[in-house]
């Protein structure tokens, strides 16, 4: 699966399934909160606050009958990532904003503040709407009973951030109890969405980019169609630009797997997800955990880098894990402005091994998302 380039990032509307054999699982996103901003000037309200042009998506959702989406950041002053989101125009002035529900109050609190004397409406909506996720057959462990059928249901458009992920769309909540049949808003777990989501190496939610820390291109939003280079002003627009064409981008977020996993035999293109049977292939990786469990501390999930003939030194850290994969911010030896970089060059000089504070050994990949953009 590749993600297709356009100027701007957004989804596709997807019709029905073409496969019907192969089944897709439906995960309930209980773990997200939609948020809701309506009236007139409602693109506009946006465009100054995020990094994702909305003044075009919401133009875009005017000459189509299915929703319009694009991945969008709110960011800080400092230009650090305060939350990402899914953005879906349902009309040029009525917008859904898809965030984590961990950050979403605090993100009701900065769209009120801007709101001014703007006549908006701006409101959480999640008590009587779902995100669900549609997730490619390749998401479902092998033995695994989470698959359903294949929905065909007009919503649901390609995710924007990496068409590999599956679908997405934002239901009200008795449409989304009767596709998953059971009348209680859940199906598969939302674990399977995120351990899918690690093979993907998508970085996603406070776990991976908590308040105010990481830049965008730190955290590979640039590849992930978050942040349009070509809009106006927003929050933080400034120091983006700066350093993604003046700077030095080097810090990215890289997959990493237990080094017990051997990935050379796995016959992967670069383009694709690292495959669902790797998660419980090894020994789980320490971080903070997608499956469950008790979070690791800072110090557990530190990285070190170990040169040929070098000393160890402090090279990145550990952020979610899917038991034997996970993402690693990872501080590289160049610099890795655009997707390019990353067919050009390692980012560890060759022969360098990496490991955990406890001295677990680990194998490097880079983000599938970057060969499939320019």
């Amino acid at each position: 699966l590749k993600a297709t380039l356009v100027a701007l990032p957004l989804a596709h509307h997807r019709g029905p399934c073409q496969n019907p054999h192969r089944p897709m699982p439906l995960v309930a996103l209980a773990d997200r909160t939609i948020l809701r901003i309506a009236g007139g000037g409602a693109a506009r309200f946006l465009q100054g606050i995020c990094t994702q042009d909305v003044v075009q998506l919401a133009a875009a959702s005017a000459t189509r009958a299915a929703p319009a989406a694009a991945a969008a950041a709110f960011l800080s002053p400092r230009g650090r990532v305060l939350c990402d989101a899914l953005l879906v125009a349902r009309g040029e002035d009525d917008l859904l904003v898809d965030c984590h529900s961990a950050v979403a109050r605090s993100l009701l609190r900065l769209l009120v503040r801007h709101r001014l004397r703007e006549p908006l409406t701006i409101e959480d909506i999640s008590a009587g709407h779902r995100s669900v996720a549609q997730l490619p057959a390749e998401a479902v462990p092998t033995g695994s009973d989470a698959a359903a059928s294949a929905s065909d249901d007009a919503a649901f458009f390609t995710d924007p951030r990496f068409a590999a992920l599956g679908d997405r769309a934002i239901l009200t909540a008795d449409r989304t109890d009767e596709l998953l049949g059971n009348g209680t808003g859940k199906a598969a777990d939302v674990s399977l969405y995120h351990a899918w989501r690690l093979c993907c190496a998508v970085p996603e939610g406070p776990g991976d980019l908590p308040a105010d820390v990481v830049l965008p291109l730190h955290a590979n939003l640039d590849l992930l169609g978050f942040v349009s280079f070509s809009k106006g002003c927003y929050t933080g627009q400034e120091l983006t630009a700066r350093t993604k064409h003046r700077g030095a981008v080097r810090r990215r977020f890289f997959s990493v797997v237990s080094a017990d996993v051997a990935l050379d035999s796995l016959g992967l293109e670069a383009s694709q997800p690292l495959p669902r049977a790797v998660v419980d292939a090894a020994a789980p990786l320490p971080g903070l955990s997608v499956l469950g469990g008790a979070a690791s501390t800072e110090e557990e999930r530190a990285v070190r880098a170990l040169p040929e003939g070098g000393e160890s030194r402090p090279s990145g850290a550990l952020h979610s894990v899917a038991h034997s994969v996970g993402l690693c911010l990872l501080r590289c030896e160049g610099a890795f402005n655009h997707a390019a970089s990353f067919r050009e060059q390692a980012p560890l000089p060759e022969g360098t091994r990496l490991e955990t504070s406890t001295g677990q050994a680990l194998a490097l990949r880079a983000p599938p998302y970057a060969f499939t953009v320019e």
